[in-house]
């Protein structure tokens, strides 16, 4: 059953990851070509960060929780973000 497993899935891991790689590659490399309009996007991207919505308990749980899930989601963004960019170079020419 492992075998199994293994074989329908990993390819699909390994080209999800490799595309991932390969879009923040592509990504770290642009910004490095224009710092000027990558360091205000790069700011207010660590703003949103460790910004605290308003409806937030003012407790430490609740600060600790607010600030889990504001990672979590930009996190899943920069990877769904990182991964189109890198499936531009992956994807077939037909």
């Amino acid at each position: 059953m492992a075998d199994e497993f293994d074989r329908k899935y990993l390819p699909e891991a390994v080209q999800t990851a490799f595309a991932v790689s390969l879009g923040a590659a592509f990504t770290g490399f642009n910004a490095m070509i224009t710092p000027m309009e990558s360091i205000p996007k790069f700011v207010d991207e660590a703003k949103a960060l460790i910004e605290i919505p308003e409806d937030c308990v003012r407790s430490p749980q609740g600060i600790a929780e607010a600030l889990a899930g504001n990672v979590m989601s930009k996190g899943a963004e920069m990877m769904a973000n990182f991964k189109m960019a890198g499936e531009k170079f992956t994807e077939e020419k037909k």
